[in-house]
């Protein structure tokens, strides 16, 4: 049984998904794991990276995603998952699971969103007619 050194390892136990601040750890974690597969797949992981980015700083663009930036979401997360699955570790068990559960997250998220419709087609706006009373 190895320990590992504080400044070593990236803390992985917090969150169960890729939220703010384990997003950052999950970048150094690759980064320094995963060099040649960041620079071989850049655009997938600049895809990935993106989107967890909007959805924890612009929730709103994040529900807007068009079927083809999911599409694309979804295949960036199935060659990270390839190589964390393929990488000798512990550490890289607990990203794998965390990038899985946060393609869940979002896909659930993105078939629960509820349609955006005018105000007016929902409910009936009442009109207040206001007439000057002058003189009585």
């Amino acid at each position: 049984m190895s320990s590992a050194k504080a400044n070593d390892s990236v803390n992985v136990k917090s969150n169960i998904y890729l939220s703010s601040g384990s997003e950052f750890n999950f970048k150094v974690f690759m980064n320094k794991n995963a060099k040649r597969f960041v620079k071989k797949n850049n655009d997938e992981w600049a895809t990935f990276n993106n989107v967890v980015r909007l959805y924890n700083n612009q929730t709103g663009s994040f529900l807007k995603l068009s079927e083809e930036e999911k599409a694309e979401f979804s295949n960036a997360v199935a060659s990270i998952n390839t190589k964390l699955a393929n990488m000798k570790g512990r550490e890289s068990q607990i990203w794998l699971t965390k990038v899985d559960v946060t393609e869940k997250v979002f896909n659930f998220l993105w078939s629960n969103k509820v349609e955006e419709k005018p105000l007016e087609n929902i409910y009936e706006i009442p009109t207040i007619s206001v007439e000057a009373t002058v003189g009585r």
